[in-house]
């Protein structure tokens, strides 16, 4: 996913979604959902780091949608969920 979409993906969730129990996002609208591996998250931030050989390694932090997980993936490969 292009990082400058996921970031904005980030600041509307932010913005449009009440908070529940421990922070975590209620009712994320569809367009603000996400998939990765086939299974639905919603954006919650992101992290710039460095692999060894000092290339840049562009991390999505993604929160599941049904389990109350929070995964750090590689950003090209977090998907927009179809709708």
């Amino acid at each position: 996913m292009d990082r400058t979409k996921y970031l904005n993906f980030c600041r509307e969730c932010v913005m449009v979604c009440k908070k529940g129990t421990n922070g975590i996002l209620k009712n994320v609208p569809d367009r603000l959902r996400i998939v990765y591996k086939g299974i639905e998250y919603y954006p919650l931030s992101y992290e710039l780091a460095f692999f060894d050989d000092g290339s840049v390694n562009h991390i999505a932090i993604i929160h599941d949608l049904k389990a109350n997980s929070v995964c750090h993936v590689p950003l090209g490969s977090v998907k927009e969920k179809e709708n």
